[in-house]
């Protein structure tokens, strides 16, 4: 039988969303490549790190190794419908590991004939307030000159803040009183 033979359509943008989310979360590597279609790609940038798979193959070995070690870890998410058109979903998700919560991410699937032609993924795996520690140590490790900015920001903003000047920095970013 040929791998499109396989595929269950999902007649609803909810309907495929539902299902979905039970294939993640129970962790069904050969339900979720029923999805794709031969030709497929998949674009999975999990925190920073991106990989593209071309064709059911290169999905299938992916998803396998994604799979085992979600399911490992004991990962559940729950995923939000965002929008949808005639051939595209996107969904957001909220989860964890062994009932965490930190992670986030979103999902764009693309369709052609029923089938995903094109799935990108964009997943964060620890996602704290801006405030914390951790995040601020995590941000410092990756884009130290973005977390330098900030910083000087802040503190000029601060100085100007607490001098009495009610005046709000200049910057193209905010719309003119």
């Amino acid at each position: 039988m040929a791998h499109s033979d396989k595929v269950a359509t999902f007649p609803s943008p909810g309907e495929f969303l539902a299902a979905a989310e039970r294939i993640t979360n129970d962790g069904r590597v050969d339900e979720f490549l029923a999805l794709f279609s031969e030709d497929c790609v998949a674009e999975w940038i999990l925190d920073g790190a991106v990989d593209t798979h071309r064709g059911i193959d290169e999905i299938r070995t992916a998803a396998v190794e994604l799979f085992t070690v979600c399911h490992e870890l004991g990962l559940h998410v729950d995923k939000t419908l965002e929008c949808a058109d005639g051939d595209t979903l996107a969904c957001t998700w909220t989860g964890g590991f062994n009932g965490g919560t930190r992670q986030f991410g979103t999902e764009i699937w693309t369709f052609r004939d029923g089938l995903v032609v094109r799935h990108r993924m964009y997943s964060y795996l620890d996602v704290r307030p801006s405030s914390s520690p951790w995040a601020t140590l995590r941000l410092a490790c990756t884009a130290p000159k973005v977390v330098g900015a900030l910083l000087r920001y802040r503190i000029t903003h601060r100085r100007r803040h607490t001098a009495g000047s009610s005046a709000r920095p200049a910057t193209h970013l905010q719309p003119e009183a």
